[in-house]
């Protein structure tokens, strides 16, 4: 079957409400959950599963009509198995569903998320620990000098986490809107390993440069934690 576009969707939410809303979203989490966990069923989604997953929510109610509404009159899903006992569905396009639901629920931001290699680098931005690796080099950076075991940590951070950051960081640049605030963390991340490598080469700091980068310090802290606010 053609795919369908994200209006005929929108049509059918409008059309039939909440209902039509909850049984659309929850038979889509189920499809997502099928696609992650690799699951080699017949379909994206099943009625018994739809219909359990609906109880689990508070709503009794039998998709029963909906389902063949959506099928018969919007074409925007087809049975793919049927039995005495059991029924599969597929979404004739999943990524009009993902992006109807958006729309109606006020959550969809911009054409990027059409994109691929966006989507790609949003998961790969949630997977990345940025605000963890602040909180580890802001603390040491606090230390007037590093132990050898903070030594060893930050050199196991600065071979192992910060090169996945900053190859990240280079792709996420040409997206600056979008990424603004994982960009902004690792600039301050940047600012922050300039003066512990100078901890780390044992250089002598004077007081008054010492007491500069103790405000910098806390100004970047007060930043970070307006930052980490926004995400």
């Amino acid at each position: 079957m053609v795919g369908i576009s994200e209006s005929i969707v929108l049509d059918l939410l409008y059309k039939y409400g909440e209902k039509a809303y909850l049984v659309l979203k929850t038979a889509y989490e189920l499809y997502k959950v099928n696609v992650i966990d690799g699951r080699k069923v017949l379909g994206d989604f099943d009625f018994k599963s739809l219909v359990s997953k609906l109880r689990e929510k508070g709503f009794n109610y039998n998709p029963n009509q909906l389902l063949r509404i959506m099928e018969r009159d919007f074409g925007v899903i087809e049975t793919t198995y049927r039995s005495s006992n059991q029924r599969w569905w597929r979404f004739t396009d999943p990524t009009a569903i993902s992006k109807a639901l958006d729309i109606y629920e006020g959550r969809y931001e911009d054409s990027l998320d059409n994109d691929p290699e966006v989507t790609l680098l949003k998961l790969q931005v949630e997977v990345v620990d940025i605000d963890g690796i602040l909180n580890f080099i802001s603390e040491l950076s606090a230390k007037n000098s590093l132990t050898v075991s903070d030594k060893s940590k930050l050199k196991q951070m600065l071979f192992n986490d910060i090169p996945i950051v900053v190859k990240l960081f280079k792709e996420t640049q040409n997206y600056e809107n979008y990424f603004k605030d994982f960009n902004s963390k690792v600039r301050l991340m940047f600012k922050y390993l300039n003066i512990l490598i100078k901890k780390f080469k044992g250089i002598n700091i004077d007081l008054d440069v010492n007491e500069k980068e103790e405000q910098y310090r806390r100004d970047s802290l007060a930043r970070l934690d307006m930052l980490s606010s926004k995400s």
